[in-house]
């Protein structure tokens, strides 16, 4: 069942009660329960803008790029509107008129109000997991506004049940209940208000978003995180410093990025990525060492790459141990000068170095630094 069949079958429902609790209401003489009723009728007209926006909002265009995710909000605020003025009816109904439940009536009110209940119980439950699965803020909305019905109607039940006892305390259950809409209202329209005005996603979400970022060697420094939230999505603007690959390959680690972030963060719709190097170095120069940490005498004998650049030093461990591997992780580092005892034998070797614009420097010393030193006063390395 698709996410806008819930808010059909929340409408269907709350019409019910609607109907079911006005005659009741009317039958008994009860306030709370007419007031219920009010509150299920403006349920009913929530339930029709839910099943609106949640038909819509998924809906791109050239108008609307980004779709119309928000509407779901407008929604969710619109259901909270209905909720306020549900419950200034039972309030002003409450302190100016005159309440009490007719004992003829009483059970007929108390069989309306049990299948109330159980109901709003029942569909609010529903209605959650949906939410849930569908990450829709109008569902969840809803749910939480079916399960204010199902505390309503256990507050008129108590009314109910005072009369029983021989105490006419309608008047007093039917300004609990309008509180009890009003509190829920303030907090459903507080929330969509913060997404109306693009509020930052929280703080759970940005930290697993910095820890997928930091997952990747590369990524120096986040120097921005910028996460707004709009109708169930999540919309990111990052600003990245990321370190030792050329701009090629940059764009390609951004591409990886983004792929991880949106497989782990689900409600990503969209992740715009700035990026920027965290050091220019040139030349850059990389010297295969083999496990003894000594200049390779043969490429394909290379087990490490130490990398120098701008008077400071990287050692890159573990490299592939056939020569078309090192040379591909020779080009992520953006070597300029490499260090070797001999070229790679390979044609393939050959022309990623050549393509890249790598120059392969022999040496026969076996010591990097000193094999370091015999470049350093042409190329102004210190």
């Amino acid at each position: 069942m698709k996410k806008e069949h819930w808010a059909l079958v929340s409408l269907s429902v709350n019409l019910l009660q609607t109907l079911l609790k006005l005659i009741g209401g009317l039958f008994s003489g009860s306030l709370s329960l007419i007031g219920e009723a009010i509150h299920s009728l403006s349920d009913s007209f929530a339930s029709i803008v839910a099943y609106l926006t949640l038909k819509f909002s998924d809906r791109k265009s050239a108008r609307f790029p980004y779709g119309l995710y928000k509407l779901e909000n407008v929604g969710s605020f619109v259901i909270g509107i209905f909720l306020l003025l549900a419950a200034y009816e039972i309030i002003k109904r409450a302190l100016t008129e005159r309440v009490s439940i007719k004992e003829e009536g009483w059970s007929f009110g108390v069989v309306v109000v049990v299948f109330s209940l159980f109901s709003s119980l029942t569909l609010s439950f529903l209605e959650r997991r949906a939410a849930k699965k569908y990450n829709s803020p109008t569902l969840l909305a809803d749910s939480y506004h079916t399960l204010t019905d199902a505390f309503g109607s256990s507050l008129v039940l108590m009314s109910f049940l005072s009369v029983y006892l021989g105490h006419q305390l309608d008047r007093y259950f039917a300004v609990a209940v309008s509180l009890l809409i009003i509190w829920t209202a303030v907090g459903i329209l507080r929330k969509e208000m913060g997404v109306l005005l693009d509020v930052s996603a929280d703080e759970k979400t940005l930290q697993k978003i910095r820890e997928v970022i930091l997952s990747f060697e590369d990524v120096v420094e986040i120097k921005n995180l910028f996460v707004r939230s709009s109708g169930g999505k999540l919309f990111a603007d990052i600003t990245l410093t990321l370190s030792g690959i050329n701009f090629e390959q940059m764009h390609s680690l951004v591409d990886e990025l983004e792929n991880k972030l949106k497989k782990e963060i689900n409600e990503l719709e969209m992740v715009f990525i700035h990026y920027e190097p965290a050091e220019t170095c040139t030349p850059r120069v990389g010297i295969l060492l083999n496990s003894e940490k000594e200049v390779a005498s043969k490429f394909d004998d290379s087990r490490h790459l130490l990398v120098f650049c701008n008077g400071g030093s990287r050692l890159i461990e573990s490299l592939p141990e056939d020569e078309l591997g090192i040379s591909r992780e020779v080009v992520k580092h953006s070597i300029n000068i490499l260090v070797s005892g001999h070229h790679p034998e390979t044609q393939e070797a050959k022309l990623m170095l050549s393509k890249a614009g790598v120059f392969v420097w022999e040496t026969e010393e076996k010591n990097p630094y000193k094999a370091l030193s015999q470049i350093a006063s042409g190329l102004g390395i210190s």
